[in-house]
């Protein structure tokens, strides 16, 4: 009875360290390499922060992230005392950031919000990923763009970030 009872045990832990393993692959921090965007209405791929956009996003392992997204472009004020409110404006306008919890379940990430630049909260909190050696893609759920407000579906592209 104690064999069976035991080996009962064992086959029912092996899912859970299972999906705990998976979500450990996603555990530490991710340098933002590229990010595309899909207008849903036409098909149209552009780069909203272009080509060369900035950003890292960190995953914990009690299930907490955080994001930070920047445009190629922004202002470049001389000093905080100097700065204008048309940079501060565009400073804000070339950025997205957003914080909370996460959730893994094969390959649908599931975020959500604590906090966000604009206090957006009910933004698409589900995307689908894909771990291919240090790269991770994160593909959202159509959802309005950050940008322009009009349907789209993001594509963002992350290299892990290497511990010093």
């Amino acid at each position: 009875m104690k064999p069976a009872l035991l080996g009962i045990v064992l086959l029912l832990a092996i899912p859970l360290a299972a999906s705990g393993a998976e979500s450990d692959l996603y555990v530490g921090t991710w340098k933002l390499v590229a990010l595309t965007s899909k207008l849903i209405d036409t098909g149209q791929v552009d780069q909203p922060r272009g080509k060369a956009p900035r950003g890292y996003v960190s995953f914990t392992p009690d299930g907490r992230f955080m994001n930070i997204t920047v445009s190629e472009k922004r202002p470049q004020p001389t000093s905080v005392a100097k700065m204008t409110d048309r940079q501060r404006i565009e400073l804000f306008n070339t950025m997205n950031a957003y914080a909370g919890t996460y959730k893994l379940e094969g390959n649908k990430l599931t975020y959500r919000f604590d906090l966000t630049h604009n206090e957006v909260l009910e933004r698409a909190s589900v995307r689908e990923t894909k771990i291919e050696g240090s790269k991770l893609t994160i593909v959202g759920e159509p959802a309005p763009g950050t940008v322009d407000g009009k349907m789209r579906q993001t594509t963002s592209v992350y290299e892990k970030v290497q511990a010093p």
